[in-house]
């Protein structure tokens, strides 16, 4: 669909009294996980604006926002695109994640306390009762609430700053390309079991081993989503 009609199709949705900015973000936001912006594409700033008859400013914000999120990007000539990641970039994160994820899983375990290791316990629960809803959204909002609390409970905040910009664009782009035709979800669900028995024996070879296994998993759920959702890669190895 073309970015003039998306423009049009924002602009018909009437913005209520209140936050401008939260009901511009939220248009967005649904528009790209509706599938109504599609990886790639360019959201012109000032289009936008006009379109909604509100200012640069306030769509800037909302961008800004999104891209915290993961969910678009700035490139080197400062337009904004939604979130489109290739095979080598993917490879290159889970590459980055194995190492990091190691260390800051290895420092969590040291520093958990019993009702640190029960709170992760939880976000793992939230995991397994997405697959049960089946509710692929929420499986990966669990799944990066589960990795975001190793992250922190590491105690390292350069390492969580560091880990939320490698792998957050990663969680965001699985949303985006979310099918319900996936149908290995409950093995790659199961791949978190071993982290938390791994972190509870707080042993760091066990540590390292189980983040990845999960990871090296997490790079075969990508392909299987991506070739789902009829995005997957051609011959040169870009989506």
């Amino acid at each position: 669909m073309a970015i003039n009609v998306i423009e049009q199709s924002l602009a018909a949705a009437p913005l209520r009294k209140g936050s401008v900015r939260s009901q511009v973000l939220g248009l967005l936001r649904e528009a790209i996980l509706s599938g109504k912006l599609k990886p790639g594409d360019q959201i012109r700033e000032a289009h936008l604006a006009r379109a909604l008859q509100v200012s640069q400013a306030t769509v800037r914000e909302a961008l800004l926002q999104l891209e915290h999120a993961g969910l678009v990007v700035r490139t080197p000539n400062r337009s904004t695109v939604v979130t489109r990641l290739t095979r080598e970039e993917v490879q290159e994160r889970v590459q980055l994640r194995v190492l990091l994820e190691g260390v800051a899983a290895v420092a969590a375990a040291q520093r958990m306390r019993e009702e640190d290791f029960a709170a992760l316990a939880d976000r793992l629960a939230d995991i397994h009762r997405a697959l049960e809803r089946d509710v692929y959204l929420d499986y990966v909002s669990a799944d990066l609430n589960f990795h975001r609390l190793i992250w922190e409970m590491s105690g390292n905040k350069t390492l969580c700053r560091v880990l939320e910009l490698i792998a957050v664009p990663m969680f965001a782009y699985l949303t985006i390309l979310r099918s319900r035709r996936f149908t290995n979800l409950a093995a790659k669900v199961h791949s978190h079991d071993p982290i938390l028995q791994a972190m509870r024996s707080r042993n760091p070879e066990a540590i390292r081993e189980a983040f990845t296994q999960h990871l090296e998993g997490s790079y075969r759920h990508f392909d299987e989503v991506a070739a789902s959702a009829g995005t997957a890669p051609n011959a040169t190895g870009a989506y």
